[in-house]
């Protein structure tokens, strides 16, 4: 099992890959300004390429552009407080920007890991485990959107679902996001909802890929209250928040 320090370090090592920085830039005092390069080994998503993307971590800020916006970044917000960078004038002032390259403000994200003093849980329902191949008779069915991708650059891995009888109240996935942070993804039922449900089942998986070797990681919207709560009451605790852009028209 991780300890807390280990967990970050992973976590520090990867951003850094996908960010095109040190992972000590996460320790140092102030922001650092990078220009967006794809280099071997980062997480692929949909973003890759984009002309601005940002990390705040711990007061710090990593600020991953395209060469053209540099000079402006560096005049405008590399000695701004990372904390407050995502202050909605601050957004007003970037999207404006991002506006003059054909480009706007698409996505923020809130990133959460794994803590390792969480009490194990166990199933508090009946419950079955869905290994790679098994997760394949989901693809298509939109009540689990959220749990499974169905992309080749993030593959689905492993899942977790609980049952009523013969019916899925809820299943949690988790996608291969690197080699190192796997991404999980929760759906739970309608009428099921409010019952803890997600929350075991987030645990359970968790618990389960840090016996295997992996961190987990959770992201969602900073206005979905709920995810936000079943990420803290399966025993993660928060670690990033992350912006990226898109081409005006996408």
């Amino acid at each position: 099992m991780y300890t807390k320090t280990e967990i970050i370090n992973i976590a520090k090592k990867q951003l850094a890959l996908d960010f095109n920085c040190k992972p000590s830039d996460f320790e140092k005092e102030g922001n650092t300004i990078t220009e967006n390069k794809l280099l071997e080994g980062r997480r692929i998503y949909e973003s890759d390429g984009c002309f601005l993307k940002i990390i705040c971590m711990w007061g710090r800020a990593i600020i991953s552009s395209d060469e053209k916006m540099i000079p402006w970044l560096e005049e405008n917000l590399l000695k701004r407080q990372a904390d407050w960078l995502f202050d909605c004038y601050k957004f007003r002032m970037i999207d404006k920007k991002l506006g003059e390259f054909g480009h706007e403000i698409d996505d923020t994200h809130h990133y959460f890991l794994p803590s390792p003093a969480a009490v194990e849980v166990k199933p508090k329902t009946t419950i079955k485990w869905f290994e790679k191949e098994d997760i394949l008779q989901f693809k298509g069915d939109a009540r689990f959107d959220e749990a499974f991708v169905f992309d080749d650059n993030y593959s689905d891995i492993l899942g977790v679902a609980a049952f009523d009888g013969d019916n899925i109240m809820g299943m949690a996935g988790a996608s291969e996001d690197s080699k190192t942070l796997y991404q999980i993804g929760i759906n739970v039922i309608p009428e099921y909802r409010g019952k803890g449900i997600g929350t075991n089942l987030v645990a359970l998986l968790k618990q389960e890929l840090l016996k295997r070797g992996k961190v987990p990681f959770y992201g969602t919207s900073e206005s979905n209250i709920a995810s936000n709560g079943i990420a803290v009451s399966a025993g993660f605790f928060p670690a990033w928040a992350e912006l990226h852009s898109r081409k005006l028209g996408d």
